[in-house]
């Protein structure tokens, strides 16, 4: 059976919504401002568990994989959104999850949002893999501000918070490893790869390291560590996946 988490809905949410509302009043409209319309909706009200970008990714992501067992839809993948269609789409926005054989955990927008509203969300939410993935500039901030990592430091974090899916030697084997590959068709990434981190630059590892693989266009099973580690030991990280993949530093 699967539990229901109650989240208590931020003050920011009301005010969103009506601010959406306000805006969605226009009667003559472009595609562009129906479109700017949606996305205004859909950060006040989808983006805290799906992520800006719908990757699956939002702030309340970690809470309801690890409360309730299930992770937000990750809505850029466009043959999940095929096989919906726009009108599928739209009846889960406005009927929530559970009248939809979905998750209970995806609320009924139906009630707070006009049918103008509900169609300019929904049309944002299709045209989300078409969407360029950028790496956000704070993140950016954050990554050249801190020093240099040391393997030993990542080593200690790596046993914490990533040998549970990727394995203590790093190789994908982790504890968890089958229940992804059975349930979500993942296999988390050998680390020990050697051709494979040869291509990648330091900024390209702490980027999934710290927004999640949602966000890289890999898979929203790889969480966003960026809540939970500071800057400097996602570094420490990056610098112990080096090491276990014999590769150097790329700056």
């Amino acid at each position: 059976m699967k539990t229901l988490v109650r989240i208590a809905v931020p003050v920011c949410l009301s005010v969103g919504v009506s601010a959406a509302l306000f805006l969605g009043q226009a009667t003559a409209r472009t595609a562009a401002e129906r479109l700017a319309n949606g996305q205004r909706i859909f950060a006040s009200s989808c983006s805290m568990c799906h992520g800006d970008r719908g990757m699956g990714d939002g702030p309340l992501a970690p809470a309801l994989s690890k409360e309730a067992g299930a992770s937000p839809a990750r809505l850029n993948d466009p043959a999940r959104l095929t096989a919906l269609g726009r009108e599928g789409v739209k009846r889960i926005i406005i009927e929530g999850g559970g009248h939809r054989h979905r998750s209970n955990l995806m609320p009924a927008w139906g009630e707070r949002l006009t049918p103008m509203m509900a169609d300019d969300v929904t049309d944002f939410v299709m045209s989300l893999p078409s969407q360029t993935l950028t790496t956000p500039q704070a993140t950016l901030d954050k990554y050249l501000k801190a020093p240099p990592g040391a393997p030993e430091e990542g080593k200690k974090l790596f046993v914490y918070y990533c040998s549970g899916c990727h394995g203590l030697s790093g190789k994908g084997d982790g504890v968890y490893a089958k229940t992804l590959r059975a349930r979500h068709k993942v296999w988390p990434r050998n680390l020990t790869q050697t051709a494979y981190f040869e291509t990648r630059s330091d900024q390209d590892l702490y980027v999934v390291v710290a927004l999640g693989g949602g966000h890289v266009g890999k898979s929203s099973m790889m969480p966003a560590w960026t809540v939970t580690l500071s800057p400097q030991q996602i570094k420490d990280l990056v610098s112990y996946i080096r090491a276990i993949s014999k590769t150097r530093s790329r700056p």
